[in-house]
C-alpha cells in the first residue's frame, strides 16, 4: 500500500491477502501510508532466502517453458514506483499482449488504484479476445508444495485487470509449485468470491472518499498465522503485552478468549485473579480452571522474575496421559531430533538425523547422520530405523523420545516417499515406541510460567540458557541453504551443535519429568489411590493375523516381480521397468490409507481440547436427553460448543469415541445436527455408553482393488508383462504402449493434421481393441464433453460402458454429460448408477 505525492493511494494483491488475514494489518498500513507510523525494521533471513529461492524458481520455469518451445519475453519496466511509472509499465504489458507475445514475464497491471505483477501471462490460441484470435491466462510460481488460497486470490487480482484489457476473462489461473508441478484452476470458480472480497476491501480502504480511508471501528492485533511473516509482529506483540492481553496466556485459544471477555475477564491479570468458584458462561469448568492457573503462573513470573510450575491432576477418563504416559527408562532409549530444509529439492529434504543416548559414563552421547540428497536421505532413514529395531530386539522396553509431532510425522512421510522400512515403522507405531513428550506428557502433566510450551522455553527448568549462532529451526534452514551455496564445513558443525542441544534437551526433559512422577506421588497421593503412577502397557506391535498374511503375500509378489531386475532405472528395459512399477503398486492402497489410519489413532487418543480444536472431530459432548426410539436403537441428543469448527454433519456415519480414551470407537449415525444451537442427535444402541466425541470414519475397504492387483501380479509373474492374454489394458498402461486400434496402422500418428480433437477421439474410441486410450488436459479443456460423446458412440455400437472415478459425484457429473449429449444428438441411452452416498441426486431427462 502506497500513498503518492498527488494523494493517490495504490493497493496491491498483497494488501488484499493481508486484509483477509488480519484487519489490524490494514489499520497499520493505512497509518503508515498517511505518514502517521514508520514501517518497523524487520530483519528475517528466512524471508530473504525465500526471495532468493523464488527468483531461482522463476528462472527454472522460464527454462521449462523455453524447452517446451515457448518464447518468453521479460518486460523492461521493472519495479515501477510512482503512478506515472506504473502507467508506463501497464502500457508496455498491454503492448506485448496486443503483439501476441507468446509468454510475458514480470508484466505490470495498473488501473489507477490496483497494481499487480503476474509472474507469467501465457498466450492461448483457442480463446479469441479483443486482442485478436488469442487471449492470455495467468500463471504464478510459488515455492510451496501445494496451492494455497492466498495464491489463487492474488492471481484473481491480476485476472480482474486482464479481463479489462483483453475483453474476456482468463480461463485458468495456474500455480507452478516448488516441485515444478502446474496446478490449473478455473478463474470462474473463484471470481464471485474475489469480487465480494474486493468490494469489502475497497470499502474498508477507500469508502466514499478515495483520498482517505473511511472511519472504521477500532481493530486489535489479535495473533493470527500471518504474524509469522509480518513486519509489524514485534510492535503488535509489545502492545499485547502492554495491554495485558489474554492472548499472552499460553494455550488460550481465540474462542476461549472471547468467552472470557464476554464473561467480564478482559486481561491476563483479571484471569489470574479470578475467583476459582466463578463460572464463565459456555466454558467448561476444567478448561476455565486450567487457564486461570496458567495466567496466575505467568503473572507471578512477570512480577517476580521467578519461573514456577504446577502439576496437573490426571483426567479420570484418560488415565494414560500425562506422567502415566512415561515408559520405564531403558539404557537403550534414544532421544531423536531431525533437521529439515523445506526448500531443498522437490518436497524438502530431511538432511540431518540426530539422536542421543546415555553413554557408559552416564553422560549424553550424540550421533549424527547427514543426508544431502535423496539417496542419502533413504539410507539415513533405513539406518535409523534399523538401529531402533536392533535395540528393541535387545530390550523390548526401549523407546524413542521426541518433542512434538514433527519427528514421527517425518518418519511416516519418508517411509511413504522411499517405499522402505514401512513394515518396521508400522511396528514402532503400533507398539508405541515413539514417545511424543509434548503431546502425551507435558501438555497433560504440568502448567508452567511460560508464554509458550516450546521445548526451548521449558528448558528454564532443567538446562542453562542456550548460547550460539543457531537458536531456532528457521535459522538452521537459512544456514543449511548457505552451506549449499558455500560448502563451508563450519556451517554444518554449527547446525549439528544446535541439533545436539535439542537431542540432549529431550533426554534432560525426560529425566526431569521422571522426577515429577516422584513429586506427584509424594505431594498428591489422593490422585493415585493404588499408591503408584501407572506406566504404559508393553505392546508387541505385530499386525493382526489377517493383515500380516496380506502383507506377507504382497511382499512375496513384490519379490517375485523384482527378481533379477537392475537396481538403477536407467539400466532397466521397458518391460523390466513395467514389472518394477507393478511391484511398487501392489501395496499402493495400504500406503494411501495409512495417513487416514494415523489420523484415526491420533484422534482416538486426543485430549478434549484437541478434539474441540480439530475440524475433523466434534469434541466434549454432554448428554442432554433421549429423543425416542428408532427401530432397535435410541435417538440421543448431546450438547457441544457451537463455536467449534467441524466437518461433522447429519445424514452420515461417524466414529463415536468411547468415554475412556484408548478404547475402540464404534460407528454411529448422525440423525440431527444444529451448529447454531450446539446439539447433535445420534442413533445409538440403548446400552451404548455416552460418547465423548465424534470423528470421521477410517479409510474405505480396498480389498477388491488389492485382490485385483494381486491377480494381475500373479499373471505377470507367471506369463510375463507382454504378450497375449488377460489384463491387456493394465499391462499396456504399465508398458506405455500406444492404443491398440483396429483400423490404424501400429506406430502411425493417432491424429492427422487435418483432424480436430473431438472427432478424432470419437473415431479412436470405436477403433480401440483390448488396450487403453489416455486423454488428459487441465480443467475446462473439454475432457468430460468429449468422453460423453465417445460413450454415446460406443453404446450405439452395442458396447456396455462402465464409468469409474474418485467419487460418486464425479461419476454423476459424467453421466449427466452423457444424458445431455444424448438429448442434443437425439439418441436414447439407458443409465444406471449405484451409490450409497446420502444426498446425491442425478436425473436423466428424456432418457429411455
Amino acid at each position: 500500500m502506497q500513498r503518492h505525492e498527488d494523494g493517490t493511494l495504490v493497493v496491491s494483491a498483497t494488501d488484499l491477502v493481508g486484509f483477509l488475514e488480519c484487519d489490524h494489518l490494514v489499520t497499520l498500513e493505512l497509518a503508515r501510508a498517511r505518514g502517521e507510523l514508520a514501517k518497523p525494521f524487520h530483519f528475517d533471513p528466512k524471508l530473504d532466502l525465500l526471495r532468493k529461492r523464488g527468483y531461482q524458481h522463476e528462472q527454472a520455469e522460464i527454462a521449462r517453458l523455453t524447452a517446451a518451445g515457448r518464447t518468453v519475453v521479460e518486460m523492461t519496466q521493472r519495479d515501477p514506483k510512482t503512478p506515472a511509472e506504473l502507467l508506463l509499465a501497464d502500457a508496455e504489458t498491454l503492448a506485448a499482449m496486443q503483439a501476441g507475445t507468446d509468454v510475458i514475464f514480470q508484466g505490470t497491471f495498473f488501473d489507477g488504484r490496483w497494481r499487480g505483477h503476474p509472474d507469467f501471462l501465457v498466450r492461448r490460441d483457442d480463446r479469441p479476445s479483443k486482442l485478436g484470435p488469442w487471449s492470455y491466462d495467468v500463471a504464478d510460481t510459488k515455492l510451496a508444495s501445494h496451492v494455497k488460497a492466498a495464491a489463487i486470490l492474488q492471481m484473481c487480482v491480476y485476472a480482474d485487470r486482464l479481463e479489462q484489457l483483453q475483453g474476456v476473462p482468463p480461463e485458468t489461473l495456474s500455480v507452478v509449485t516448488g516441485d515444478a508441478s502446474t496446478h490449473a484452476h478455473r478463474y470462474q470458480d473463484y471470481a464471485a468470491y474475489f469480487r465480494s472480497v474486493k468490494a469489502r476491501f475497497e470499502g474498508r480502504i477507500f469508502g466514499d472518499d478515495e483520498a482517505r480511508a473511511p472511519a472504521a471501528g477500532p481493530t486489535y492485533p489479535e495473533p493470527v498465522g500471518h504474524c509469522d511473516i509480518c513486519p509489524w509482529w514485534t510492535a503488535c506483540m509489545d502492545r499485547r503485552r502492554a495491554d495485558d492481553h489474554l492472548s499472552i496466556v499460553a494455550g488460550a485459544t481465540r474462542v476461549q478468549r472471547r468467552k472470557l471477555v464476554d464473561g467480564g475477564v478482559p486481561t491476563q491479570t483479571a484471569l489470574a485473579q479470578l475467583d476459582p468458584a466463578a463460572s464463565i458462561p459456555k466454558m467448561t469448568p476444567r478448561i476455565q480452571d486450567r487457564l486461570r492457573r496458567q495466567a496466575a503462573l505467568q503473572l507471578e513470573h512477570r512480577r517476580t522474575g521467578i519461573h514456577r510450575f504446577e502439576l496437573l491432576e490426571p483426567e479420570p477418563d484418560d488415565p494414560g496421559k500425562g506422567l502415566a504416559a512415561l515408559p520405564p527408562p531403558s539404557p537403550l532409549d534414544v532421544f531423536f531430533d531431525l533437521e529439515a530444509d523445506p526448500l531443498a529439492m522437490d518436497g524438502g529434504l530431511e538432511y540431518l538425523f540426530g539422536w542421543a543416548e546415555v553413554g557408559p559414563d552416564g553422560e549424553p552421547d550424540f550421533h549424527v547422520t547427514w543426508a544431502h540428497d535423496r539417496t542419502a536421505e533413504k539410507r539415513a532413514l533405513e539406518a535409523f530405523v534399523d538401529l531402533v529395531m536392533e535395540r528393541r530386539e535387545r530390550d523390548p522396553g526401549m523407546h524413542v523420545y521426541h518433542y512434538g509431532g514433527y519427528e514421527s510425522g517425518a518418519l511416516k512421510r519418508l517411509m511413504q516417499r522411499h517405499a522402505t522400512r514401512e513394515d518396521e515403522i508400522d511396528v514402532l507405531l503400533r507398539a508405541g515406541v515413539l514417545v511424543n513428550l509434548y503431546d502425551h506428557v507435558v501438555r497433560q502433566a504440568i502448567l508452567a510460567s511460560v508464554e509458550s510450551y516450546s521445548i526451548k522455553q521449558l528448558e528454564v527448568f532443567y538446562l542453562p540458557h542456550r548460547e550460539g549462532g543457531i537458536t531456532n529451526a528457521g535459522f538452521s534452514i537459512v544456514e543449511y541453504e548457505r552451506w549449499i551455496d558455500e560448502g563451508d564445513q563450519t556451517i554444518l558443525d554449527a547446525i549439528a551443535a544446535y541439533n545436539r542441544d535439542d537431542c540432549i534437551s529431550n533426554l534432560k526433559l525426560r529425566d526431569w519429568l521422571e522426577v515429577r512422577r516422584v513429586q506427584a506421588l509424594a505431594e498428591h497421593p489422593e490422585w493415585y489411590p493404588e499408591g503408584v503412577i501407572p506406566r504404559p502397557s508393553p505392546k508387541e506391535g505385530a499386525p493382526e493375523r489377517d493383515l500380516a498374511e496380506k502383507v506377507a503375500l504382497t511382499r512375496a509378489r513384490e519379490d517375485r516381480l523384482r527378481a533379477g531386475l537392475p537396481v538403477a532405472r536407467e539400466d532397466r528395459t521397458d518391460e523390466e521397468q513395467a514389472r518394477w512399477l507393478l511391484a511398487a503398486l501392489l501395496d499402493w492402497h495400504r500406503r494411501e490409507a495409512r495417513p487416514q489410519w494415523w489420523d484415526q489413532y491420533r484422534l482416538r487418543e486426543a485430549p478434549k481440547e484437541e478434539l474441540v480444536a480439530d475440524a475433523s472431530a466434534l469434541g466434549d459432548l454432554t448428554y442432554l436427553e433421549d429423543r425416542g426410539p428408532i427401530a432397535r436403537s435410541m435417538i440421543r441428543r448431546y450438547r457441544f460448543d457451537p463455536d467449534q469448527d467441524t466437518k461433522i454433519d447429519k445424514g452420515k456415519k461417524f466414529n463415536a469415541l468411547h468415554p475412556m480414551a484408548g478404547e475402540k470407537p464404534w460407528a454411529v449415525e448422525v440423525l440431527g445436527f444444529d451448529p447454531i444451537g450446539g446439539t447433535v442427535d445420534l442413533k445409538l444402541a440403548p446400552a451404548a455408553p455416552h460418547p465423548r466425541g465424534l470423528i470421521t470414519t477410517g479409510p474405505m475397504n480396498t480389498d477388491p482393488q488389492w485382490k485385483a492387483l494381486g491377480r494381475l501380479a500373479d499373471h505377470v509373474a507367471e506369463h510375463g508383462i507382454d504378450g497375449a492374454g488377460p489384463y491387456r489394458a493394465a499391462r499396456d498402461i504399465l508398458l506405455r504402449r500406444q492404443p491398440r486400434l483396429a483400423r490404424t496402422s501400429p506406430g502411425a500418428p493417432l491424429m492427422s493434421a487435418a483432424e480436430e480433437a473431438l472427432p478424432t477421439a470419437r473415431r479412436l474410441g470405436l477403433e480401440l481393441q483390448a488396450g487403453v486410450l489416455p486423454i488428459q488436459g487441465p480443467p475446462g479443456t473439454g475432457k468430460t464433453h468429449t468422453a460423453a460423446r465417445m460413450i454415446l458412440d460406443l453404446v450405439g455400437a452395442g458396447r456396455r460402458v462402465g464409468v469409474t472415478a474418485q467419487s460418486h459425484r464425479v461419476i454423476a457429473n459424467a453421466l449427466e454429460a452423457v444424458a445431455r449429449a444424448a438429448r442434443d444428438e437425439g439418441h436414447s441411452v439407458r443409465i444406471a448408477q449405484k451409490t450409497d452416498e446420502v444426498g446425491l441426486t442425478a436425473s436423466w431427462p428424456e432418457i429411455a
